[in-house]
């Protein structure tokens, strides 16, 4: 008798182990709460960004993993957002690679974590075979690259819309071109792509509020590549200023920041954090927030306002970041 006891005992505690952490998420209608801090709206469009992020669940990739899944849960997230280098060291073979399992399936293996992410490519990931994560597409059911760069329109409440452009930042890179990788990029057209960009932002919908781009490299860094010339910003500011693009979103330094340029429109957020990432790191740049820790960010939009936080792998509130339209 004893012995049941003791066993319904340790049966009902890992119950509640198992549950504990939810109890937020029943009180608020099944919407989460876990992070202290995390900000979640009604009626905004939410979504979280991680980058820089496959290397086997190595360089605390497991931690951030467990961190997202309850910070996608606390917004209830529509999507999650790759900002590239989704495979390292060398991207991946074809769709059947085995790293797509043990950098991405069995990492972000956590049931909050299986809705849709759309993920743009990095440069590390033109070290194998690009294409072959565009095609992955076809083979799982959350992972969207429909094409080397695309876009599409979410609505955030009643008719009012965000427009989610994504771009293949990497044949912008000239530096590039002279990497082992430099023939795959010659084989792309980036003059297309950026005319394509170019038509794509001069969308004058009376019902589109915001206009965020999506790419791999960033514009303005205070990371480690601060000082390398900044063909990105050359080939994609005058765009994001002329179509009064809102926010320009990017991965590839391994670090979280916020840049808000004086006298530009555009504001500027890197997430890069999703695995390594060097915590004694010191900004070598402008910026408004930078945070040299592993971790990502999640956004709300509402109509006229949008919060971005970021968020440490240990789930701590770095930064909340507040402006209107």
């Amino acid at each position: 008798m004893r012995t049941i006891f003791i066993l319904l005992l340790l049966a009902a505690t890992n119950v509640h182990g198992q549950t504990k952490k939810y109890t937020a998420e029943y009180n608020k209608g099944y919407r989460g709460g876990f992070i202290k801090g995390q900000t979640s709206r009604d009626n905004a469009l939410e979504f979280a960004v991680i980058g820089d992020f496959g290397r086997g669940g190595e360089y605390f990739q497991k931690d951030v993993a467990a961190t997202l899944a309850q910070a996608v849960t606390g917004i209830n997230a529509s999507f999650i957002v790759a900002t590239g280098d989704n495979i390292y060291p060398d991207g991946v073979a074809s769709t059947q690679d085995p790293l797509w399992r043990l950098s991405f399936e069995d990492v972000f293996y956590q049931y909050p974590l299986h809705r849709a992410w759309y993920a743009v490519l990095g440069n590390h990931d033109y070290h194998g075979n690009p294409q072959a994560q565009v095609d992955y597409s076809k083979v799982s059911q959350r992972w969207h690259m429909p094409a080397r760069y695309y876009a599409f329109k979410r609505k955030i409440a009643g008719s009012n819309e965000a427009l989610f452009v994504f771009l293949d930042t990497n044949p912008l890179d000239r530096e590039a071109y002279t990497s082992p990788y430099g023939k795959e990029l010659q084989a792309q057209d980036s003059a297309r792509q950026l005319r394509w960009l170019e038509e794509t932002l001069s969308d004058t919908s009376s019902n589109l509020r915001w206009k965020i781009v999506i790419g791999h490299h960033p514009c303005y860094t205070a990371g480690n590549r601060a000082l390398n010339t900044p063909y990105i910003r050359y080939a994609l500011e005058p765009l994001l200023e002329k179509y009064k693009v809102d926010i320009y979103i990017s991965g590839h330094e391994h670090h979280l920041q916020y840049l808000h340029p004086k006298g530009k429109h555009t504001r500027h957020f890197i997430s890069g954090a999703g695995s390594e990432a060097n915590e004694q790191l010191q900004p070598r740049g402008a910026y408004d927030f930078f945070a040299p820790i592993q971790g990502f960010m999640t956004f709300s939009l509402m109509a006229d306002n949008v919060c971005v936080q970021a968020i440490s792998r240990k789930g701590e509130i770095l930064h909340t970041i507040n402006f209107n339209k």
